[in-house]
């Protein structure tokens, strides 16, 4: 009973964590419409802000108002996540379901190979094979990797951070349970996927989530993780990936790294490199 009540304090802990961020995250980027012409409606007393701090270039991260590139807005790409996130937080406090789980894989889908080491790293594999065939995605090259760099290392920040928090033990008695990183790694990358070419063919989101969740299976299948691990695992995948293409700034094209200057330095025994871009 204490062991689960200190995973329920670390879980909360670790939401609220979650939640602060994004919150300072939004209240940091202001449009630059809504600071002009606005008065407060709590004071009469008028505020006189300088001219310079109204004024914005056109590609500066201020501009950032929590659009999509195409304009879009809206809940519909939360849902799967928020549902995932959900769903394994709820059976990750029921012992009984997930041994069930664990006792079915046991029985009638023992799995004891190394395939979903690879396969969690497929679909970004295909990416780039496929626009190496010809078929272009989304994205330039320059940001395609940009956008799967930072969904990555975001995935990964969130799921080792809880895995050290929770403190939870594999069914094969191994910690470090919850969540999944496998998982987490093969549902970023296939989220990655079906943002670049699920316009173009909704076979190409079916073929990355199919290899994703064929990775969570095979984690249970190696009784390396609890169901509630996968859940976990694949929601944290998708809303790493959603929430960084909701705030790239696309700016990993040739018209801004023409702007980028990098060129050594030498100051005594002192050498590095300067990075210098013009806005």
């Amino acid at each position: 009973m204490t062991g689960n009540f200190l995973q329920t304090i670390r879980l909360v802990s670790a939401w609220f964590f979650l939640i602060i961020i994004s919150t300072q995250n939004t209240l940091a980027f202001i449009p630059e419409d809504e600071t002009k012409g606005t008065a407060s409606s709590a004071t009469s007393v008028p505020v006189v802000v300088p001219e310079a701090t109204l004024h914005f270039h056109e590609d500066s991260v201020h501009r950032l108002d929590f659009r999509y590139d195409d304009g879009r807005k809206g809940l519909k790409p939360w849902i799967a996540p928020s549902l995932l996130i959900t769903s394994g937080t709820a059976f990750h406090f029921m012992p009984q379901a997930k041994e069930g789980v664990r006792d079915y894989m046991q029985n009638n889908l023992k799995y004891q190979g190394r395939i979903d080491d690879y396969s969690q790293y497929a679909p970004l594999a295909a990416v780039y094979l496929l626009n190496l065939s010809g078929i272009k995605g989304k994205n330039n090259f320059g940001n395609r990797s940009a956008l799967a760099a930072k969904s990555i290392i975001l995935s990964h920040f969130i799921t080792y951070r809880l895995k050290v928090w929770v403190g939870a033990t594999r069914p094969n008695l191994e910690a470090h349970s919850f969540p999944s990183g496998h998982t987490s790694t093969a549902f970023t990358f296939a989220h990655f996927m079906h943002r670049e070419y699920g316009e173009l063919s909704p076979w190409y989101s079916v073929g990355a989530y199919t290899t994703a969740a064929a990775t969570g299976l095979m984690r249970m299948a190696k009784n390396a993780h609890w169901f509630s691990d996968v859940l976990m695992g694949a929601g944290i995948g998708i809303l790493s990936t959603e929430f960084v293409y909701l705030t790239h700034q696309y700016k990993w094209d040739n018209r801004h790294l023409r702007r980028l200057d990098i060129f050594p330095f030498g100051n005594g025994i002192q050498r590095g490199l300067t990075l210098v871009y013009v806005f």
